[in-house]
């Protein structure tokens, strides 16, 4: 027997920020919405991702400042972690953040909330456990999961993933982690700071590969400096469990490389949440690298749009799915003309201790581009702030075309870097070129004035149109004789 369906104006996949956004925005024209998420509602960044992992960020770097407090001449005695607490705190980070019964709120504001697994019947219908749901419109927000390699006896020996990583009972005394991204880092760095021995195994020659090579370096260099084991260019093979932990063994152009650790920690990227979707009965395009969309964010079957991490080679960032989420909303309930996504000044952090932030080209895309390049880099180390506070590690480098003088990227590696990137983005944004940044005033005594002083170097008569620029340091002279 035909089972009846259940009609809405739209139907939303997944309940993580993209689709939490799209849900309320429509709920708030007066549409009919029902959402479908077979976890929890919040999805990975606030669950397992972003909140939880920037709240152990920020615990283990209060622990860092109580350790190294004498450089501040503070005597600080007797420190030490309370792991249970530190994970007490995290579930009441994600509790606020949530606001409560995540689901109770998602069903008090109106939206038809159902918890399961949702498959394609068709263009239009969708079926969740034993019903049958009816939408005019669909917008895709199923987000993305952990990437398990095949690694010889991975299985059986067992790991951690982030998920598990933001929960864990006990500290291990040792910890492998396979991947240089920037799940890798911050993790590394967190759990270092806590007391464990970490290693990271990276496949390729830096860490963080995708950000400017002399950035990615000098944090490098901090994780290092911290007691982090950092092996590049080593791809793990085959994993034995054994009494005291696990045996990976690796190998670096042929050679063995063997790493002895209690845990393994997979960071080894995340993958679109496609399967079990059933794409193919609606007619939606995908593949490995996630679903394809056009500028509007419609799928190949043009009722049904797709946001977020599950987007094909987009960017995996919370702030990316809930600008998505704003655009296809838009497109597909207003009845407006459409807006288009514009990947030109996307930012990104990633939250070490200093925070590597970057917007826009590195120096060697812009060259690919097809620009005439000049670029400046200043230190962290010759700011007065940064004196000052003791955060002295970093640098800022900005990418400009020498012609126009138009900006092309922001890369920042400071004590709250993550912070400095906004008045780049901006810049970007509206295609300015870099003297705005020098022309606009900055207070002293601050970290942006790294950004000032980069774009003073770019915007000098003798720099753009007619002298390339390597390497600069800020002129500190000039702060150092204000009042």
């Amino acid at each position: 027997m035909e089972r009846e369906a259940s009609s809405f104006d739209l139907i939303v996949i997944g309940a993580g920020a993209a689709g939490s956004t799209v849900a309320g925005e429509a709920v708030g024209r007066g549409a009919r919405v029902a959402m479908i998420e077979r976890w929890k509602v919040g999805g990975t960044c606030l669950n397992v991702g972003c909140d939880p992992t920037k709240t152990m960020v920020r615990s283990a770097e209060v622990l860092h400042l109580a350790r190294t407090a004498q450089r501040f001449g503070i005597a600080v005695d007797g420190v030490h972690p309370d792991w249970p607490a530190v994970m007490r705190r995290v579930e009441w980070v994600i509790d606020t953040i949530r606001g409560g019964d995540g689901d109770k709120n998602v069903r008090e504001s109106g939206v038809v909330l159902f918890k399961e697994q949702a498959r394609f019947r068709s263009a239009h219908e969708l079926e969740v456990g034993d019903q049958v749901l009816r939408g005019d419109k669909i917008i895709i927000a199923a987000g993305a999961e952990a990437v398990i390699p095949p690694i010889e006896g991975l299985r059986d020996a067992g790991y951690l993933t982030n998920r598990e990583a933001v929960s864990l009972p006990t500290l291990p005394p040792s910890l492998a982690i396979v991947g240089g991204g920037v799940i890798a880092v911050e993790f590394a760095q967190i759990f270092a700071r806590f007391g464990v021995a970490v290693t990271i195994l990276n496949s390729r020659d830096r860490i963080l590969p995708r950000e400017e090579p002399v950035l990615s370096e000098a944090l490098q260099d901090v994780l290092r400096a911290e007691g982090i084991r950092i092996e590049q260019e080593v791809r793990a093979r085959r994993v034995e469990r054994h009494a005291e932990g696990t045996r990976i063994f690796s190998d670096r152009n042929g050679e063995p490389v063997v790493t002895d650790a209690a845990a393994i920690l997979l960071a080894t990227g995340r993958a679109p949440a496609t399967e079990g979707l059933k794409l193919e009965a609606a007619g939606v395009e995908y593949d490995k690298s996630g679903i394809a969309v056009n500028a509007e964010l419609q799928t190949s079957a043009p009722h049904i749009y797709a946001v977020g991490d599950v987007v094909a080679n987009g960017y995996p960032f919370t702030h990316v799915a809930d600008y998505h989420a704003h655009i296809a909303e838009h497109n597909a309930m207003s009845g407006l003309p459409s807006r288009r996504v514009d990947y030109h000044a996307v930012p990104w952090a990633v939250f070490t201790d200093p925070e590597l932030g970057r917007v826009g080209m590195t120096e060697a895309e812009a060259i690919e581009a097809g620009h005439d390049v000049v670029c400046a880099t200043v230190q962290m180390r010759d700011l007065a702030r940064a004196i000052t506070a003791d955060e002295r590690g970093g640098l800022v480098k900005l990418v400009a075309d020498r012609v126009s003088g138009q900006l092309l990227g922001g890369h920042i590696l400071a004590a709250r870097g993550g912070e400095l990137l906004g008045e780049v983005a901006l810049a970007l944004r509206l295609r300015l070129p870099v003297s705005a940044l020098c022309e606009t005033i900055h207070a002293y005594p601050t970290l942006s004035e790294a950004v000032y002083w980069a774009a003073y170097e770019l915007a000098k008569p003798d720099t753009l149109g007619h002298l390339a620029v390597s390497g600069v340091q800020r002129p500190i002279d000039q702060a150092q004789n204000r009042p």
